[in-house]
């Protein structure tokens, strides 16, 4: 195993280690975050004097958000022709130090043409968009990209629409065709439709799709991503911090010591106040450490040493993936994950499961003593042959319409005290079994002598 699978390991391995502490950890990090954050205000540390200038304050869509000025992006093309150099935007270091992203705010109608010198002087070939163009009643962005059979004349900019398409469920793939001084550019848009704002999306497994399409179309080039939500803060810093990790774990790049944390606060260093609420950092740590345990199984399929909270539980946010890629993962019906395994090599297919169930208190007033106790004990059984989730006739229907398309299904049967340890079934591809134990017999006991399988 190499290095950086050893530090993804590891990182796995401390998150075990925290146990039940997981949500109050989380919680004092973030904290800490963001005392750090205005710290660095407070101290002149990360100033926004070019924010701040007068013909540049109607430019910002936040007041309180303003771009640091030792990261900011400084636009010169059309400098010549009157336009200022001012953007509220943001460059962010990838993993081998050049400038990989450009955080910045969604446009403002009297931005558009600045939004647009920025994507042609740097080469921007990706725009990943975290936003709606109108949310909750509210304009949150502009449109700068073209519709269908609609161009969009921007000063010297003519945009086209070439193509529209779904990525998925959530994401919008558009490819757009600009022309600038008889020069004409592709450029590719990906919006995610779904992921309301200061909160996180209900699937995280599209969102690793955003990012994995962005780095395809994007191709081996130095051209920075351009990555905007409406501020450029909260769902834009989550999108570059789940691209920069999964650009470390791709080339293998995982230092020892690997600590979201750090990361989190270096990418803030550089664009205010990026991944912007404590419940986006939890669904940040699920979705690396998902990543994590999928590069794990794939490197070595029978290891077996992820148990008991491995990965933050995100309750409105787990993963149900099936590519290839990352494994699936179901939900257990009580919001309480309990235990994380690899599966080894598939066996021999049983027909029928035997599990132990919990022997039910004989009710009140049938009785007392050891007699009534004895007549409990040989009316309720102690071993209870139960059918394999693939064989239930639930487990190929999540309703009337069938599974939604990459999900998997989920079993809503409610767990009352007697129920037997429910285990996902091993037949999924590259899944993960997810244990859920509800109630644990007491002490042990000798199956009944007709009980002969194994």
């Amino acid at each position: 195993m190499s290095r950086s699978l050893h530090a993804a390991r590891s990182f796995l391995e401390q998150l075990e280690a925290r146990g039940g502490r997981e949500g109050a950890v989380l919680a004092y990090e973030f904290s800490d975050i963001r005392a750090r954050s205005a710290s660095w205000k407070t101290d002149s540390v990360c100033s926004t004097e070019a924010g701040s200038r007068p013909e540049n304050v109607r430019k910002n869509r936040y007041k309180d958000v303003l771009p640091y000025d030792k990261t900011r992006v400084i636009l010169s093309l059309l400098q010549e022709e009157g336009h200022g150099d001012y953007i509220n935007g943001n460059f962010i270091r990838g993993t081998d130090g050049s400038q990989a992203y450009i955080a910045m705010q969604g446009p403002l109608p009297h931005t558009l043409l600045d939004f647009w010198r920025l994507l042609w002087e740097f080469g921007v070939k990706v725009v990943l968009m975290a936003c709606r163009e109108m949310e909750n009643g509210q304009k949150k962005c502009e449109r700068y990209w073209a519709q269908e059979q609609e161009p969009l004349q921007i000063g010297l900019f003519c945009i086209t629409l070439t193509r529209e398409t779904w990525l998925n469920a959530d994401i919008t793939l558009r490819t757009l065709q600009v022309t600038f001084q008889k020069e004409s550019r592709s450029v590719y848009q990906l919006q995610y439709m779904s992921w309301p704002d200061r909160g996180v999306p209900s699937n995280p497994d599209h969102v690793l799709a955003m990012v994995e399409e962005a780095r395809h179309l994007q191709g081996s080039g130095p051209s920075p991503l351009c990555v905007h939500c409406s501020a450029g803060c909260g769902r834009t810093g989550v999108l570059c911090t789940l691209d920069y990790v999964r650009q470390l774990l791709l080339t293998q790049m995982i230092p020892p010591n690997f600590s979201l944390f750090n990361v989190v606060l270096e990418i803030r260093r550089q664009r205010p106040a990026a991944i912007q609420t404590e419940e986006q950092y939890r669904f940040l740590y699920h979705t690396v450490a998902q990543m994590f345990l999928s590069a794990l199984q794939n490197a070595s399929p029978h290891y077996q040493n992820l148990k008991e909270n491995c990965a933050p539980l995100y309750d409105d946010a787990f993963s149900l993936r099936t590519s290839h890629t990352l494994p699936a993962i179901a939900r257990p019906s009580s919001g309480v994950l309990r235990s994380i395994s690899v599966p080894g090599p598939p066996g021999l297919a049983m027909a029928d499961t035997y599990a132990v169930v919990q022997k039910r208190a004989a009710p009140a007033g049938t009785g007392t003593g050891a007699g009534a106790r004895a007549r409990g004990a040989e009316e309720t059984p102690l071993y209870s042959q139960v059918t394999p989730r693939a064989r239930r006739p639930q487990a190929h229907a999540e309703d009337g319409r069938g599974p939604l398309p990459g999900r998997v299904p989920v079993d809503q049967s409610p767990a009352g005290p007697g129920a037997y340890e429910d285990v996902v079934d091993g037949a999924q591809t590259g899944g993960l079994g997810f244990n859920l134990r509800i109630g644990r017999p007491k002490g042990p006991r000798d199956p009944p002598a007709e009980w002969t399988r194994v």
